[in-house]
């Protein structure tokens, strides 16, 4: 039964960021799974340190971004990408081969802004005077977010079956304009990486999560608020019985 479950509500991502709103949301979240017989065990510092969570957004995005470099390389317009005259689209770099006339332009036209920010990132952090103190300790910090998790994740002896934390560390832009003056609003590329905070670790680490929508009582905001639960490596079929309990 639920009453079997036990879910961690770790420190580690109580972090200055988070808006008041999404701080009781997340207790109020926490009390709804206690009202359901979960048990509900605070996992302090000690067990999972806030330093790597914190250090798993930079991390995340260097290993991202190294990937895109190396997977995209394919769409060199020869074995994938677009047909097209590269000489129709050159960009006046009389230096350049046929090949890497062909293969700038089909990158240039085929690749949207966010991709090519990728590519051009993830190719730095894999230059030669990079990849060492970039790309290794990325990979490093992987390494320990993993085993962070891992140790508090799971069945035996006091570790919990999952972990709740909120989704994300801000509400949501308004995309329709509405009555009240609101509008699409745009979110830089830094703010949106920083958003992702919360869900960062769980994917540097390769573990399974579910997003529930949360309702909250506080204060005069109604913005939609999502909280997930994280459990460990196979570990699906409780986290959707926890989830149900939300539901």
């Amino acid at each position: 039964g639920d009453s079997d479950y036990k879910v961690g509500i770790p420190s580690a991502f109580s972090i200055e960021e988070l808006p008041p709103e999404i701080g009781e949301a997340w207790s109020a979240t926490a009390k709804r799974l206690e009202e359901g017989g979960v048990t509900i065990i605070p996992i302090p510092e000690s067990r999972l340190p806030s330093e790597w969570i914190k250090l798993s957004l930079a991390a995340y995005y260097v290993l991202a971004c190294a990937e895109a470099s190396s997977n995209l390389s394919r769409y060199d317009g020869v074995r994938y990408g677009l047909e097209l005259d590269p000489d129709q689209h050159a960009d006046g770099d009389t230096d350049m081969t046929p090949l890497e006339r062909r293969i700038s332009a089909t990158r240039a036209l085929g690749l949207g802004d966010e991709v090519q920010r990728r590519v051009l990132a993830g190719t730095s952090v894999l230059s030669s005077d990079r990849f060492h103190t970039h790309y290794e300790a990325a990979a490093t910090v992987r390494a320990m977010v993993s085993r962070s998790m891992e140790g508090v994740l799971g069945s035996a002896g006091d570790r919990v079956d999952a972990l709740l934390v909120p989704t994300c560390v801000s509400f949501p832009p308004a995309v329709y304009p509405g009555s009240d003056g609101g509008g699409v609003v745009e979110v830089d590329a830094t703010q949106a990486f920083a958003n992702d905070l919360m869900t960062v670790p769980v994917s540097l680490g390769g573990f399974p999560s579910v997003s529930i929508p949360a309702s909250h009582e506080a204060g005069k905001s109604r913005e939609p608020i999502g909280m997930q639960l994280v459990g460990g490596r196979g570990a699906e079929d409780s986290l959707l019985k926890l989830a149900e309990v939300l539901s």
